[in-house]
């Protein structure tokens, strides 16, 4: 189990709202991600980060950016 930080960022504040998240495997964290984003109209993006480093960011339009160094 790894644990990683979501940074929630909504169109109610200019400052992202932290979440840390236990992930077991990648497709559990995605599905993770998925409900984050999912949980509020207001959210617009969620950055997954592992000791301060970007793993994948995901947006409302289902896009998702992955890490170079992934």
């Amino acid at each position: 189990m790894q644990t990683f930080s979501f940074f929630i960022h909504s169109a109610k504040s200019s400052t992202p709202f932290l979440s840390m998240v236990v992930a077991s495997d990648w497709p559990r964290l995605r599905m993770l991600a998925e409900r984050a984003l999912a949980d509020s109209d207001d959210r617009l993006a969620v950055e997954v980060r592992r000791d301060d480093r970007l793993v994948f960011s995901l947006d409302k339009n289902g896009v998702s950016w992955r890490a170079e160094h992934l």
